[in-house]
């Protein structure tokens, strides 16, 4: 039986529906609303959610927040409230909804990282109503814009020291002791062809791209000079990869793929890969176009000739998030995740030299690695291994976690081994006995660490 009482579950879940129904896709800026006013009034209602249960709260200029619960040395549980933004077709229940359907608990972020940072909110409220005294004071420390660069991070920890120790419920379980370091670059890949009017797809470059689009001047005589009998005979590849539109003056090429995290660009589909096959037909031999193609031929950078890995981190992955024309160029937004025995300055040489682009730093993080002899990893396998009866190796992954802002930190949590992978897709959800689950961990590694 769960050590999660059905009244701390009920309420947590009424809880995290509502944090679930606040856009928190980054916005534009406003007075004390550095992210938006949707992440504002997130942050918001987390916090006093904490001063009702009873804790000390700290807003930080809506940047970012705390929940202290006990006093002492700092441990530190490290999450974020912001989310990727959301795909306009295909969700099953509404993105922002917190819909409960077939067992399962729908919405962006409720993976990644609603759910997990409202699970360690009751996994504290829960201890706290049972009289548990912490030898540490449990720091539940909550960012706003952890998606797109770390702002939120950034001026929290200028204005409040960081903890030494500490995990994040951002990654999977049982824990993830090694994290790739992570570099987001926007590369000039040269002129495009002379036609091609207008290139464009992708969000945020941390996510796989599900859809893409090229627009080109001269309608169907296009696919004359490309020598293809008809338009549909150009291209290879399913029907419903790609969309096609001539008007008699353009063409526009739509397309299409499957989204995913770009740390894990292998569970995805980039449609960037079929645009460019298909230019390529149209534009045999284009410099711009074949560098692109390379680009985008594999997801560990073996084509374009950068492939690196170590025994320690696997394999590097290289992921399109980003597309656009530049004054008549094309930019590439790329997210590479490499090994952490790899420098960025090593990943830079070998992508000059392969590519002869130039190229612009977007974002980057260090690479994490705490060893598995570390008493934080054995205590939290330890706790892993009770709470499931599954004994478990420490993972190594491309993800980009707070644990990497700690001197000493890990991810643990909040997706199991075997679970599809969700999170930056269409149809984020989970399972409410996981949900109960991850909580029973939670509660039990935040008692155990800090007892």
């Amino acid at each position: 039986m769960s050590v999660i009482t059905d009244k701390t579950f009920g309420d947590m879940l009424a809880a995290l529906q509502k944090i679930l129904r606040v856009n928190t896709v980054k916005s534009a800026a406003e007075p004390g609303k550095p992210f938006g006013a949707g992440n504002a009034a997130c942050l918001d209602a987390f916090l006093a959610m904490a001063e009702d249960m009873g804790f000390e709260t700290y807003n930080c200029d809506g940047y970012a927040g705390h929940v202290d619960f006990g006093d002492g040395e700092t441990f530190g549980v490290l999450g974020h409230l912001d989310v990727v933004p959301v795909a306009d077709k295909g969700w099953t229940c509404a993105p922002f909804g917190g819909e409960i359907k077939d067992g399962f608990l729908y919405g962006r972020g409720v993976l990644d990282d609603k759910g997990p940072v409202v699970s360690c909110l009751f996994a504290m409220k829960q201890l706290k109503d049972e009289g548990f005294r912490p030898s540490k004071k449990i720091r539940l420390i909550v960012g706003c814009d952890e998606e797109s660069g770390w702002g939120c991070m950034d001026y929290y920890a200028r204005k409040v020291p960081l903890p030494k120790t500490g995990f994040s419920p951002d990654g999977d379980f049982p824990v993830i002791n090694v994290e790739k370091g992570v570099c987001h670059i926007d590369i000039d890949a040269g002129a495009l062809p002379s036609g091609v009017k207008e290139i464009s797809g992708g969000q945020r470059v941390n996510i796989v791209m599900d859809e893409c689009r090229a627009v080109i001047e001269g309608g169907v005589s296009v696919y004359k000079q490309s020598g293809a009998a008809a338009p549909e005979k150009t291209f290879s590849g399913k029907k419903s990869d790609l969309r096609l539109e001539a008007d008699g003056k353009n063409v526009i090429i739509t397309a299409f793929g499957k989204a995913a995290h770009g740390s894990t660009p292998e569970f995805g589909d980039n449609a960037a890969k079929k645009l460019f096959a298909a230019l390529s037909a149209l534009f045999p031999g284009d410099k711009t176009i074949s560098l692109a193609n390379a680009v985008c031929a594999d997801y560990y950078g073996e084509t374009l000739g950068i492939a690196m890995s170590d025994g320690v981190s696997g394999k590097m992955t290289v992921n399109v998030g980003r597309l656009r024309a530049e004054n008549g160029r094309l930019v590439m937004g790329l997210d590479i995740r490499y090994p952490v025995s790899c420098a960025e300055s090593d990943l830079l040489k070998k992508l000059s030299a392969a590519t002869g682009a130039a190229y612009k730093i977007t974002g980057s993080h260090k690479p994490l690695y705490v060893p598995e002899d570390n008493p934080l990893v054995k205590t939290l396998l330890d706790v892993y291994k009770s709470v499931t009866g599954e004994a478990a190796a420490p993972l190594a992954v491309g993800g980009a976690t707070y644990a990497r802002a700690l001197p000493c930190g890990v991810a643990f949590g909040p997706v199991f081994p075997g679970d599809e992978k969700v999170i930056h897709e269409t149809n984020e959800r989970v399972s409410l006995d996981k949900l109960r689950l991850m909580t029973e961990l939670y509660y039990t590694a935040i008692k155990r660490l800090c007892m």
